[in-house]
């Protein structure tokens, strides 16, 4: 397909002043640091998101930062720091609070406007910075510890990878479409991301860039072997039963995620667990009950027929392709001659190894090796075709089908996506293996679900052999079948639960519950997740995990933050809805119920932080400057290639997709000359 190609690197249109030293370095007048506190009590951790804005030059100068965080963070508070003076922010609908902004600076006053885009996607604005000086916004966040496969861990993003836009631009559309490419991004709106300028933040590379501080103290109450980070070294020690954690680096540079992983001892390593908090007029609860752990060739075996799915685009261009492919190669070798299976690559275009499912035989999969082995990363992200072609079912029904889908995620039409796994699904099953230094958990983790499955993140070289482990267990080990719930007779009256329908259940994976009660409910007895497991001999063993629970009073242990995970939790049950198509303005109103109590940023409120007294007095004209984000660490990504469809950009960059077109042609007529090559199945 011919495209168009942008840059995210492009200065055009960046609004990023560049100032000039005498030796000729340039840097941007406005410098951005970021300070992170994590304090984790049990399975709820609390951070405190300091982000800073310096002034380095002699303009006045409003800030413009789109940064990630995990898809589970529950901001619930906002402020502002100049100098001794804090300004608190206030919720408030989404379009309200961005009115009040706007005034604040347009009227000369210092302000501040925190504003989600996608759920692991947010916008912080600070307007009238003046020639010197240094604000700083600090959020404050609730987000729910992950725990898996004998592991606790908690994920921070420090960058993005540049997210891909399919559809048609909307510059070709007869619409009005102003409040649509609102934004500072270089992205392209089109009718499937119509907010592309949002998401699409501009990029740099090489050193300097954001920088990070992160101390940690984790108050787990067990006992831990281990403290790690996947993508950064750390020092831990224990203290007064608490463990401290800092990195070897003071300043850590902001080009890829945080991982922080925690093993419990395994006489400590917990099987089930409740916290609870008691807030205004309810009880919330946070329920963890883990599965048994069985060996899978103690289970019955079962035909398989899986279909993988790599993502070849041009994101995923320098280390991360290198890790997909070895990732894929180590799921083909584990597979057995009675399993069957496919591949299929796509960017652009998608392709299909072969024309129906394979055996596993040996010769099938070193010609899949071989087909693996010559991939290359190029082009955009067209996800939908992919995934259509992979959950067609091309077995009986005897094989159970599964989906492994590798790829970094990095595309702004995620519901869309969503939708369409809901719909194409059948009796299938979708893992996703998040690819790169900077993934977009949001779709790796959303996906999963909506595909009833499981997911990972391979984050660097070093992590594919043993998430690929844990993932591919899964597969070969049956899903947990027949589970039921079984609640005291105060939780099955009047609780309010998280997910509202048990999931299907893997290897590892506990299950969580987030549950809301009135006061004072009935909660005494016993929470019992059952279950059957299929041994080789085909016998059916029952198995049971229980948690005995209490009211909640004033006197007992409070875990704050489980409201806000709970309320967190009903928001994106409330966007799935959306997502599967129920009607926008009933969801806004089913969320500004839960989030402006709770006070938390959605798509449909924002924090918002002003200071009365006009700074600017002299009404001096300022500048909007974007503050870059890094590059994720490996990645090897210039260019995003457009359907040819698009259109209103300038011409240099039609000039470069004509120059790419003839560099493509001369290396097509090369390799022809130079290599055979055997044609693919379409």
């Amino acid at each position: 397909m011919l495209g168009i190609v942008v840059s995210p690197l492009s200065r055009a249109e960046s609004g990023e002043l560049m100032l000039q030293s005498v030796d000729g370095e340039s840097s941007p007048a406005l410098l951005h640091s970021t300070d992170v506190d994590l304090q984790v009590n049990g399975m709820i951790a609390h951070v405190t998101y300091s982000q800073k804005f310096t002034n380095t030059s002699n303009e006045w100068k409003h800030a413009v930062y789109t940064f990630p965080l995990n898809e589970n963070a529950a901001i619930n508070s906002m402020e502002m720091r100049i100098g001794d003076r804090i300004i608190r922010g206030q919720i408030k609908p989404k379009a309200e609070a961005k009115e009040a902004f706007e005034a604040a600076k347009k009227a000369g006053k210092k302000s501040s406007l925190t504003e989600q885009q996608r759920p692991n996607l947010f916008t912080q604005q600070v307007a009238n910075i003046a020639p010197g000086e240094e604000i700083t916004v600090t959020l404050q966040y609730v987000q729910q510890v992950d725990y898996r496969d004998g592991k606790f861990t908690f994920h921070l993003p420090t960058t993005l990878t540049p997210r891909y836009s399919p559809g048609t631009p909307l510059n070709q559309l007869n619409e009005n479409i102003e409040a649509e490419i609102s934004g500072t991004g270089w992205g392209e709106p089109t009718d499937q991301v119509p907010d592309a300028r949002s998401i699409t933040p501009y990029m740099r590379e090489g050193n300097g860039g954001p920088q990070l501080t992160f101390n940690a103290t984790l108050n787990t109450g067990l006992t831990l072997n281990s403290v790690t980070s996947r993508n950064h070294r750390v020092n831990w020690s224990e203290s007064t039963g608490n463990y401290l954690v800092t990195f070897n680096q003071s300043n850590i540079k902001m080009d890829r995620d945080i991982w922080l992983e925690w093993q419990p001892s395994p006489s400590s390593a917990p099987q089930a667990a409740i916290f609870t908090e008691s807030k205004g007029q309810h009880d919330y609860a946070l329920v963890m009950l883990m599965p048994p752990q069985v060996k899978s060739q103690d289970l019955q075996d079962f035909d398989r027929d899986i279909t993988f799915v790599i993502d070849t685009s041009g994101s995923m261009g320098g280390r991360p392709i290198v890790d997909a492919k070895e990732s894929l190669q180590l799921a083909i070798d584990r597979l057995s001659e009675k399993d069957r299976f496919n591949v299929v690559a796509f960017n652009n275009d998608t392709t299909r190894l072969f024309e129906t499912s394979v055996e596993g035989t040996t010769r099938n999969k070193q010609y899949a090796r071989d087909f693996v082995k010559h991939l290359n990363a190029g082009g955009g992200t067209e996800m939908a075709p992919a995934l259509n072609a992979a959950l067609k079912r091309t077995t009986t029904k005897d094989f159970i089908k599964q989906v492994v889908f590798i790829t970094d995620g990095a595309v702004g039409n995620e519901a869309a996506l969503f939708s369409q796994i809901k719909n194409e699904l059948g009796d299938a099953r979708l893992f996703t293996v998040g690819i790169g230094s900077a993934p977009n958990s949001y779709f790796m983790t959303r996906a999963a679900q909506f595909g009833r499955g499981s997911y990972v993140f391979v984050s660097n070289t070093a992590d594919i052999k043993q998430q690929m482990d844990s993932l591919l267990y899964k597969l070969e080990s049956p899903v947990l079948s027949d589970l039921s719930l079984n609640l005291p007779a105060g939780y099955a009256q009047s609780a309010e639960i998280y997910p509202s329908k048990i999931p299907d259940l893997y290897a590892g994976v506990p299950l969580l519950l987030n549950v809301k009660l009135p006061h004072n409910a009935d909660t005494s007895g016993k929470i019992t997740l059952q279950g059957t497991l299929v041994d080789k001999q085909g016998t059916a063993r029952e198995w049971t995990r229980s948690v005995a629970i209490s009211p909640t009073s004033t006197g007992s242990t409070q875990h704050l933050g489980v409201a806000t995970a709970w309320a967190r939790k009903k928001v994106a049950a409330l966007m799935d809805e959306k997502a599967l198509g129920r009607n926008v303005d009933e969801v806004k109103q089913d969320i500004l119920a839960v989030a402006l109590p709770h006070k938390l940023i959605t798509e449909f409120t924002s924090f918002v932080a002003i200071e009365e007294k006009i700074a600017n007095t002299q009404r001096i004209p300022s500048s909007t400057e974007n503050v870059r984000n890094l590059m994720p660490q490996g990645t090897q990504f210039r260019q995003i290639s457009y359907p040819q469809t698009a259109a209103g950009v300038s011409e240099h960059v039609v000039l470069g997709m004509i120059a790419i077109l003839l560099l493509s042609l001369f290396h097509s007529i090369a390799f022809l000359r130079n290599k055979g090559g055997t044609r693919l199945a379409p």
